[in-house]
């Protein structure tokens, strides 16, 4: 004997009313609905999914009148929903200063970060996410170098340090150099069109928004929002010396 999926179906005063927030404000799609129609207004069933997770919401007296034992139970039972989900920071940060908060965002004893909501009919969903900052850290990117004389540091590292070349782009003022067979590798930034650039370690995360929402939250200052390079996205900032590090992911 084998269960292939276990989803809960909710009893609801209102099913458009929580269909507006679970789509809205959670993020969830509506995929089935009792009647189908394309406005939310006088549904007596939806169904809402987003990854793998399902949720069945149905409207009260409809649920009594399939299920006539349940006329003199609770509307509300003593109940949480425990969900994971990735990127909670981004749903945090949209829910932290709203009626819908129910517990702040905070470690758990089991190491995952959570924060719990009440939906608009009272229901608590208890968010948490495992993503601590070693496992979200893959390894070194870039090591981005200041060059005063943008030329002859070129002949430097590719004549005197015989390193080889990994992409140039002398229109922006950018030149790459291979170290060895890794991935990670110098590249030179010229001065006369970057002045303010310092030298700078860029570390390859999963996700960039992910990692720059979770750690605003602990308090460290990034110097931008993250943003668009050719290869994915990157977000810089200094620790406590005024080193300047940065994370960048692949997700074109």
């Amino acid at each position: 004997m084998e269960y292939t999926s276990l989803s809960p179906n909710i009893g609801v005063k209102n099913v458009a009313e929580t269909v507006r927030f679970y789509t809205e404000i959670l993020g969830f799609n509506l995929t089935m609905s009792v009647p189908s129609n394309d406005g939310f207004e006088g549904l007596q069933w939806a169904m809402l999914e987003n990854g793998n997770s399902t949720i069945m919401f149905q409207e009260i007296n409809n649920l009594k009148n399939e299920y006539p034992e349940m006329q003199n139970r609770s509307e509300i039972g003593l109940c949480t929903f425990y969900i994971t989900m990735k990127n909670s920071y981004g749903l945090y940060e949209k829910i932290k200063n709203t009626k819908y908060l129910a517990h702040d965002m905070n470690k758990t004893f089991y190491g995952a970060d959570e924060f719990a909501i009440y939906d608009n009919n009272g229901y608590i969903l208890t968010i948490t996410e495992d993503n601590s900052i070693k496992d979200s850290i893959k390894n070194y990117d870039n090591f981005f170098l200041p060059a005063d004389d943008f030329l002859e540091s070129i002949h430097f590292y590719e004549n005197l340090l015989g390193l080889e070349k990994k992409f140039v782009f002398l229109e922006k003022g950018m030149i790459a150099f291979k170290i060895g067979k890794e991935e990670p590798a110098i590249i030179l930034k010229d001065k006369a069109k970057m002045p303010d650039t310092i030298p700078t370690i860029w570390l390859e995360v999963e996700d960039v928004a992910a990692i720059y929402e979770m750690l605003k939250i602990k308090g460290v200052q990034f110097l931008s929002a993250p943003f668009r390079i050719h290869t994915g996205w990157a977000v810089e900032f200094n620790d406590p010396s005024g080193n300047r590090l940065g994370f960048t992911d692949y997700k074109i």
